[in-house]
Order: structure tokens, then sequence, then C-alpha cells
């Protein structure tokens, strides 16, 4: 009776090996994929993290100089606000506190890289 069963036995590990196979490959491809995945997260919340940071503050720095103009509107001569508005375009306030925000987040990322990338798991 053994001897009938060995024919269906040898038939079955051949059918089953092509599974092992596969499940072999996508095992280890989602090693690699899990390797790569666990870099690229950090840098990405870091990065992430940091753009988020320079359109806060360039809101913020942008309202801060629009309230300082406004404010200056009401003290200066109606002529003065004229002639702003000849040379100065109406973007000038966002670009230049946009500019101003990356400046300072560069600043503060070139000085305190070692501490962020030492905090972040």
């Amino acid at each position: 009776m053994a001897i009938a069963l060995l024919p269906i036995l040898s038939g079955i590990s051949g059918a089953l090996s092509l599974p092992a196979l596969a499940a072999f490959l996508g095992g280890l491809a989602t090693k690699v994929f899990e390797f790569f995945f666990l870099k690229f997260t950090k840098q990405m919340a870091i990065n992430l993290t940091i753009v988020t940071m320079i359109i806060g503050m360039a809101t913020a720095t942008s309202y801060a100089i629009y309230a300082m103009l406004t404010g200056l509107h009401f003290l200066v001569p109606p002529f003065l606000s004229q002639a702003w508005g000849f040379f100065v375009p109406d973007v000038a306030v966002p670009c230049a506190s946009t500019i101003l925000s990356a400046r300072v987040m560069r600043w503060a990322w070139e000085w305190q890289v070692y501490a962020v990338t030492r905090i972040a798991p």
C-alpha cells in the first residue's frame, strides 16, 4: 500500500514547490520593501515637517507685514501710498515673507540638523 502512495506524494511535492518558491520570493520582496520604506519614511516625515513649517511661517510673516503696512497706511500721507503702489507689485508681501521664512527655516535646519535627526526614530 505504501508503494502506491509514492507516486502521489511525489506529484504533490512537485505541485507544491511552485507556491513555496512564490512565497519565498514574496517574503524576500516584502523584506526589501520594508527596509526601503523604513529608510525613506523618516526622511520624508522630516521633509514634510520642514515644508509645513515654512508654509506656516510664511503665512504668519505675511500677515504681520500686512498688519504693519496697514498701520503705516494711516500715518503716512496718501501720496506716499500711491507712490508705493507704482513701484511695488501686489504680490511683493507674500513673496518677501516666503523668502524670509525659507531663510529662517534653512538657518534653523543648518544649526539643528544634528538634533532633528537624533530625535527622529
